[in-house]
């Protein structure tokens, strides 16, 4: 099933890039064309900002994130796995609190217009707290699945070895 949703969620932001790309798009040659479409570049920035989360979140799937790894690779296994700890308990707790604050910014902008849109603003705001809990999900699978001292290291693809 999480395979499934993985695809789903690679796929949903690959299409939301794709959006991005052809608002802008259509909008940059309706300007130079003399048909300016006054909503393109608010249509691009919601699509941007959901496909911004969701590649974060793919980002934190496969364990390519940012991470320095000079003080960990110098500390005793003993001491890297407080620092994992600390560094995983950061890290959720910041997640969690933007969920938090941003489902509370996405209630209140559901008045809120968009523009020339007509869309609710809700939609651009609430990309942060679905963002956030993906994330944590994201994390929390991957501390099931590679325990705790590979949980914030990078995948390893199968590599063929020649003979």
């Amino acid at each position: 099933m999480s395979k499934i949703f993985d695809r789903a969620e690679e796929i949903l932001a690959l299409v939301f890039l794709a959006g991005t790309v052809t608002a802008v798009l259509v909008g940059a040659v309706g300007r130079s064309v003399g048909v300016p479409i006054p909503a393109g570049p608010e249509i691009a920035q919601l699509l941007l900002i959901w496909t911004c989360m969701f590649g974060a979140d793919l980002t934190i799937k496969r364990g390519d994130h940012i991470r320095i790894s000079a003080l960990p690779d110098a500390l005793a296994p003993r001491y890297r796995r407080v620092l994992i700890v600390v560094s995983l308990a950061s890290i959720l707790a910041f997640l969690a609190y933007v969920a938090w604050l941003g489902f509370q910014l996405a209630m209140s902008n559901w008045a809120r217009p968009m523009g020339t849109s007509g869309l609710s603003y809700a939609w651009v705001t609430l990309a942060l707290p679905v963002g956030s809990v993906l994330m944590i999900v994201s994390l929390l699978r991957r501390l099931a699945t590679h325990g705790l001292l590979y949980s914030l290291e990078p995948e390893v693809p199968d590599q063929e070895y020649p003979l």
